[in-house]
């Protein structure tokens, strides 16, 4: 089986090769991890500083689990944000904070645990089969994120008894449209399942659905 790879096209953008319907998002990470290995980013001269800036980073239900070794509870008071609307979003960093996990010399201190939001970031021109990919498995990574914040929101004694039946519902809804949720690894998860414009939560449209389905194919032959 040909290996998923990424590879700088003929417009200078970083592109991708050997998808298949077997491609999991762990083989699109280390294709990154081996790209970037081999095609180090310029991140010393770079002024735009984005592990060390002040912006919104989503979390993902696996890597919050090996972050907190198993015990979400202990993280997740730490990762919730409101953002009005009664919608939950759950982020590494806060917006008006610098990321928790740098050291003093802003070095990653989870690197091996990092979020899918920050496996597949590169500020380098993309492919749109990149740009839908990625989109794709950190909009649903997060989907996941959202149910393991209610679960806690529903276990927790000062939640309000009121509160408690709503949070179950959205959960429930949550966790029958999740590709991701109770999953322990990335392997688990097929990337063309986190590629499907019919959830609610996706940031992925009919076009770049049918884009990615097409290319899909074409590599499966």
């Amino acid at each position: 089986m040909v290996k998923l790879k990424l590879f700088f096209n003929q417009a200078g953008e970083v592109d991708i090769t050997g998808l298949n319907h077997t491609s999991t998002v762990q083989d699109f990470f280390e294709a990154v991890d081996e790209f970037l290995t081999e095609n180090p980013l310029p991140c010393d001269a770079c002024k735009e500083h984005c592990c060390k800036g002040r912006f919104k980073i989503n979390m993902d239900s696996i890597s919050a689990k090996k972050i907190s070794k198993g015990k979400l509870e202990r993280i997740i008071p730490k990762l919730f944000v409101d953002v009005g609307e009664n919608k939950l979003e759950i982020f590494m960093v806060a917006g008006h904070k610098k990321c928790r996990h740098l050291d003093g010399l802003g070095r990653c201190l989870i690197y091996k645990e990092r979020t899918a939001s920050c496996r597949t970031y590169i500020c380098i021109p993309q492919s749109a089969c990149y740009r839908i990919l990625d989109a794709a498995i950190v909009a649903e990574m997060h989907h996941a994120m959202r149910a393991e914040y209610l679960n806690a929101v529903i276990k927790d004694p000062a939640t309000p008894p009121a509160a408690i039946e709503p949070a179950k519902a959205l959960c429930q809804e949550i966790i029958n449209t999740s590709i991701a949720y109770g999953c322990s690894n990335y392997s688990e998860i097929l990337i063309k399942d986190c590629v499907r414009s019919d959830f609610a939560h996706s940031n992925v449209s009919p076009a770049e659905v049918c884009l990615f389905n097409d290319l899909i194919c074409r590599e499966d032959l």
